[in-house]
Formats: C-alpha cells, structure tokens, sequence
C-alpha cells in the first residue's frame, strides 16, 4: 500500500516539534524552520539537540519512504531531508546540509546508543536550491539510504546501508520528512514537493 501525503493527506501526519510558520499549498507544503534547530547526540561536538521540526506517520511494516524537495538554505547546516525515529537515542535522518562557503554536504546521519555519525559527500552549491529528492527503505532493522541529485536527477544513488539497534521490527518507527537549522541565525523555507510510504 502507497500512501501519498502532499499535497492532500498532509492532515494525517503527526508534527513533532511545530515550526511557528508551515503552510499546505494546492501542491506543496512549505515549512520554514526556527533557529537552533537540530538533532544531534554527543559525537565530535559534545552537545545534544533534539528538536528539528519532523512531519510523520508511524509504521510497524517495512516500507519505502520517498520525498522530493526544495530548499532555500540561509546558514551554516540549514537542512533538509528523510527521518527515521525508533526512540530518542536511535534514529537516523538523510539530507543536504548547506556550507555557504561550499561545498555543502548531501549525507546521512545515524544514531545508535545515543551516539550519532555522519556520513557525507561534497554537492556543489550551485545545485543547493535545485529539486532533489530522498529515499528510505527498511528491512528487517535496516535501512537503506538514497538520493536523487542534480547531478544524476534518473537514477537513485546509494548513500548509506546502516542498522537501527533498537529497532525491534516489527516494532512501529516513525518515519516522516524533517527540516532543521542549527544555527542562532538560522530559519529558511524548505518546499517538499512530495512525501510518501509505501508499506510492505
């Protein structure tokens, strides 16, 4: 079963942490996130934030996620993307994080046992405002990450394979499309085109 939540079903998404301005339009929804905004646990930087605005349906199969996007990115790790929450201290979430002096970083970040890593690789920041897109697969506890780029807008390209340990499957995950800006100056629009689950 494919559910599609934008522009029509975005009603039947759970918000967590409201942004204070989100509006549906006749086909998008735009949010714009609040400064310092994040989520982190301990790893490199020692701080833990974890309050990034997430829209989200809450899913005990496997399923596929996609959300096609666009951002406007003003500050240092504006972001946006794909997010799988198990609890509070598993989790991971996949986007483009924007580097105004570039190049930015399209990647992913897993926590496990309340430690997060981050892989990236290095997008060209002529391409930051440009549609891109997100895909999140679970099976069995794992999770395969991918995107759709400027760069090779036909073809999904594989950016991470990881394992959530908390993940007791069938156990429900929440599963939505989230944005965030970690700075104190921080606060752009992101238009998500599309957002859907397809449940297996």
């Amino acid at each position: 079963m494919n559910i599609s939540y934008i522009p029509d079903s975005v009603g039947k998404l759970t918000i967590m942490n409201e942004p204070q301005h989100w509006n549906v339009t006749d086909d998008a929804l735009l949010v714009h996130t609040q400064s310092e905004t994040d989520f982190w646990l301990k790893t490199h930087y020692g701080f833990e934030v974890m309050n990034g605005h997430v829209f989200y349906e809450s899913v005990e199969t496997d399923f596929t996620a996609e959300t096609s996007l666009s951002m406007k990115p003003m500050s240092t790790y504006d972001q946006a993307g794909l997010f799988v929450m198990v609890s509070d201290t598993c989790w991971l979430k996949t986007s483009l994080e924007y580097i105004p002096v570039g190049p930015s970083h399209l990647g992913a970040v897993v926590t496990n046992f309340g430690y997060s890593d981050w892989s990236t690789r290095n997008y060209r920041n002529a391409y930051v405002t440009e549609p891109l897109a997100f895909r999140v697969e679970r099976k069995n506890g794992d999770y395969t990450v991918s995107a759709k780029t400027q760069g090779n807008p036909d073809e999904w390209e594989q950016i991470r394979i990881a394992h959530l340990h908390e993940d007791q499957h069938p156990q429900p995950v929440k599963v939505g499309i989230y944005c965030c800006s970690p700075t104190p100056n921080g606060g752009f629009e992101t238009r998500f085109h599309s957002f859907s689950i397809e449940k297996r």
